[in-house]
């Protein structure tokens, strides 16, 4: 489509249908903007790569309305971008008067394992989360392998 023509057809709908547009777009580029699989497949204690089994959270991080405690993730899915460490108890989001608790942990990519995120299961997928590579840390167990050339 022409710039004119784009133009035109923007000059043409409405508001609202320009809201709608906007939305749409929006959407589409935020789903094609998640690398990781929606399903992470999880890893048996003998499974996968050397890897380390446990990362040590030494402060409870908060991210927006996420709070991750403190304590011991264990290592338990993987998939194509990183590995995935269970939190040792669920997620507190804090909403209006109370707490909705969720399912996460921390996310390692395999081809930074110094870049941390946390991660959520929301709606059926997990959602990745702000930055945790500066919490204080320390992994327990084998070296997690960079990937190169992805």
């Amino acid at each position: 489509m022409s710039d004119k023509r784009l133009q035109r057809f923007l000059l043409n709908i409405s508001t609202p249908q320009r809201l709608n547009l906007f939305l749409l777009v929006t959407c589409h580029l935020s789903l094609l903007g998640c690398a990781g699989s929606s399903h992470p497949r999880l890893i048996s204690p003998s499974e996968g790569p050397p890897s380390r089994r446990y990362l040590e959270l030494y402060s409870e991080k908060q991210i927006a309305t996420l709070h991750f405690p403190a304590g011991v993730y264990t290592l338990d899915a993987v998939d194509k971008i990183g590995y995935y460490y269970r939190a040792p108890r669920k997620i507190a989001e804090r909403a209006g008067q109370g707490s909705v608790w969720r399912d996460g942990g921390i996310f390692v990519s395999k081809r930074e394992p110094q870049k941390l995120r946390g991660y959520i299961f929301r709606a059926g997928t997990v959602t990745h989360i702000g930055n945790l590579s500066r919490v204080r840390h320390r992994f327990v167990g084998e070296d997690i392998p960079a990937e190169s050339g992805l």
